[in-house]
């Protein structure tokens, strides 16, 4: 054995008994001291908020595409963003009551608990907003009729296979013209559900409702049954009439086209007198919004009849 192993060895031995020493007093002193107190209302309340965050996360993306308070139809939803910004902050609180808690392996619990949960709901809230300002926008078009114009002339199959013509007619009053993209999309499901939910309402205020996309006859049907709705779903499969109206969208995916969404008030010599468009096919008009345009266009009217 070497002189430098033979001094290592012997210093080693040197230092075991002080090292037991030391460590027997730390546990002595780890014995001596209190377990940290439990917390429970500190506790609670990061459970408490965690839950929330999800919870309204959960609430506002499953609740928006049914439902008007959530702005689904709104260029800017602002209800929805609230409840995701109000959801974040939920979050964001949990993590910094979890902070507060003495014990620290339940601290590290539950500030990682929380933690994943702000993750989630900052995360998913971003590509929320993200989708409702641009991932839902139309594409570029030019709407090629304006009010005062006629709208063209169609002859077209409903989902039963009669053929509607218009824009005039027979009863005097005046016809909404519904452009939407088709059976695929929740938005316009959603905004047919509602026409069909106020179309008595409609009818009272002299606004008869017809509805024109690119779908096929077969497809139309199928929807008219899901949405138990008796509005005449016309299909424009030739775009004879969209085409014109510049409300085609080419997919490049080798999707069939489909519609871009338009409303149309027609009086009943066919002339345009409201039209609506939006850069979003998820913004569209409420029926109350349908409704002052159908008072506005029967007001015209009268007041065109006493001029002549």
């Amino acid at each position: 054995m070497s002189e430098a192993t033979r001094e290592s060895a012997e210093l080693n031995t040197a230092l075991v008994p002080e090292v037991a020493e030391a460590a027997g007093e730390l546990a002595e002193d780890f014995a001596r001291e209190p377990p940290p107190p439990f917390q429970p209302l500190r506790v609670g309340l990061t459970l408490v908020f965690t839950a929330a965050a999800f919870g309204l996360y959960r609430f506002v993306l499953s609740s928006f595409w049914s439902s008007p308070a959530m702005g689904i139809h709104e260029r800017v939803p602002f209800p929805a963003y609230a409840g995701l910004a109000v959801a974040l902050l939920f979050g964001l609180t949990g993590v910094r009551a979890a902070l507060g808690v003495w014990s620290p392996h339940l601290k590290l619990g539950l500030f990682v608990l929380a933690f994943l949960t702000a993750v989630a709901t900052g995360v998913g809230g971003g590509r929320f907003v993200s989708y409702t300002l641009r991932g839902t926008r139309n594409p570029d078009f030019t709407l090629k009729l304006g009010e005062g114009d006629r709208f063209p002339d169609y002859a077209l199959a409903d989902q039963n296979g009669v053929i509607y013509r218009g824009p005039s007619t027979a009863n005097g009053g005046a016809t909404l013209i519904v452009v939407y993209r088709g059976d695929f999309c929740q938005f316009a499901r959603y905004e047919l559900g509602q026409l069909t939910a106020n179309r008595d309402d409609l009818r009272n205020a002299g606004l008869e409702v017809v509805a024109i996309s690119a779908d096929p006859v077969e497809r139309s049907r199928k929807l008219a049954g899901f949405l138990r709705s008796r509005i005449p779903l016309l299909s424009d499969e030739k775009q004879a009439v969209l085409g014109p109206l510049g409300l085609v969208q080419h997919h490049r995916n080798g999707q069939p086209d489909s519609a871009i969404p338009a409303f149309f008030v027609v009086d009943d010599a066919g002339v345009v007198r409201w039209v609506f468009t939006s850069p979003y096919y998820r913004e569209m008009p409420s029926a109350a919004t349908l409704l002052e345009a159908a008072a506005t266009v029967k007001t015209n009217a009268r007041a065109s009849r006493r001029a002549r």
